[in-house]
């Protein structure tokens, strides 16, 4: 019988693709509860601040209050906070910014009434916060504002880079790791890390592979050229890298990839360590991978997660040359403007991300071939369908409703990049390779 091997994208592929380095520009964000267990983030901030020569501010939510009814659950109801209990929060968050991280000019603080999750999601977009800085507490009590679930959360809702900082880490990190798997993401995160470890940093850029075999030739030929690819990604992330100063080493480990970094950042003592939250590597899942999930869980150091969203691509590739157009496509022939933008497509690699104004980014698919798309007049709705083979007539379907508009990006050369669909609660982004 024949041996079927896995098949890998090219390390270089993606990087080569475009560089994707528009980044948050606004100042660096502080959540608290004003608990003792987010005290870590006001000294770390501080350094972080001093080295970006960037402002910082500080939010902080009070929950709502629920009316308790009869034979009904809670309803939380629109409520102005009682100015005491603003006025006790930020009394308290000033009282814990004077014991932690002492200035002359204290820091501008919000409090904000509503679901802590959501406000602070909330403000870090409104601010364009660069990064969101939290005490971690990975053992306090449960329930506490920032756990680790609570954590990926922010991460599942928002585009803020998340540092959730370690007690007693008030330097910039040395000894740090960037977990990569080659792809766009990976390095988007390495970009951001690089503004936040201290200049004589050692960072140690880690890939995890699968367990590789040379039993016989088809296996050896696989191994071979996934090394060779794995060398050439970790040569382009140096390339990146260098610039900075840092002492940059490779590291390649072999297994289980989120215990074998686990274990590693054990055995160095690392003081953080780097993770984008989707990648387009060999382990991945539909809202945030499993790589990101056990280290904001279990890593022994302060963490970094960097979102890389689909509009980051999209901005990135928008903003990559003066040449590339956005065009919107008129709703009279929209029908027909679908069908021709399948049938020039059809077979392309996609990456479908749609961003709800309620729950946030959410990665629906990738590494998906294109079939086609189509519009329906009477309920606004486009269809995008995706399959192994437009000639088998089989298919998935993703059904999006209420659309509002359409957009196209096109590069230079008339290939479409990028397809944005504005509709009933938020928006859909089609990125084709």
């Amino acid at each position: 019988m024949p041996t079927y091997m896995p098949t890998f994208r090219p390390a270089t592929d993606m990087l080569n693709t475009f560089e994707p380095t528009v980044a948050p520009s606004g100042p660096i964000l502080i959540a608290t509860d004003s608990s003792p267990a987010s005290d870590a983030a006001f000294p770390m901030a501080r350094a972080l601040a001093a080295s970006m020569n960037v402002p910082v501010q500080v939010v902080s939510a009070l929950r709502p209050n629920t009316m308790p009814m009869y034979a009904f659950d809670a309803i939380p109801y629109p409520m102005v906070a009682e100015p005491y209990l603003v006025e006790g929060r930020q009394a308290s968050i000033a009282r814990q910014m004077a014991r932690t991280a002492p200035s002359a000019t204290p820091w501008p603080v919000r409090v904000r009434v509503g679901d802590p999750l959501h406000e602070i999601v909330d403000d870090a977009r409104h601010v364009d916060a660069r990064v969101l800085v939290i005490g971690r507490g990975r053992h306090t009590v449960l329930g506490r504002t920032f756990g680790a679930e609570s954590v990926l959360r922010l991460l599942q809702m928002g585009d803020t880079p998340v540092l959730a900082v370690e007690p007693g880490m008030e330097a910039l990190p040395r000894n740090v790791v960037i977990a990569t798997d080659f792809s766009a993401f990976s390095l988007y995160a390495a970009q951001i890390a690089a503004n936040m470890i201290a200049p004589e940093a050692t960072v140690r850029l880690v890939h995890v592979s699968p367990v590789l075999s040379d039993a016989d030739a088809t296996m050896r030929a696989y191994a071979d050229g996934y090394r060779k690819e794995e060398a050439k990604g970790f040569a382009l992330l140096r390339e990146h890298l260098a610039p900075r100063g840092f002492r940059v080493e490779t590291v390649s480990l072999h297994g289980h990839p989120s215990d074998r970094l686990v274990e590693y950042l054990d055995a160095i003592a690392a003081d953080l360590v780097v993770t984008a939250t989707h990648g387009y590597g060999f382990f991945r899942r539909m809202v945030l991978g499993s790589v990101t999930t056990e280290l904001v869980r279990s890593a022994p150091c302060s963490v970094l997660c960097v979102p890389g969203r689909a509009r980051t691509i999209a901005a990135a590739r928008a903003s990559a040359s003066s040449t590339q157009q956005t065009r919107s496509l008129a709703v009279e022939v929209l029908d027909s403007e679908l069908h021709a933008f399948g049938t020039r497509n059809v077979g392309r690699i996609c990456r479908v991300e749609m961003d709800r104004d309620d729950f946030g980014a959410q990665l629906l698919g990738q590494g998906m071939p294109l079939v086609g798309a189509t519009y329906d007049k009477h309920d606004r709705s486009v269809t995008l369908m995706f399959g192994a083979s437009s000639l088998q007539g089989e298919h998935l379907s993703h059904h999006l409703a209420h659309c509002e508009s359409v957009h196209l990006l096109t590069a230079s050369d008339g290939r479409d990049q990028v397809m944005r669909i504005v509709h009933g609660g938020g928006q859909t982004l089609l990125l084709l390779e």
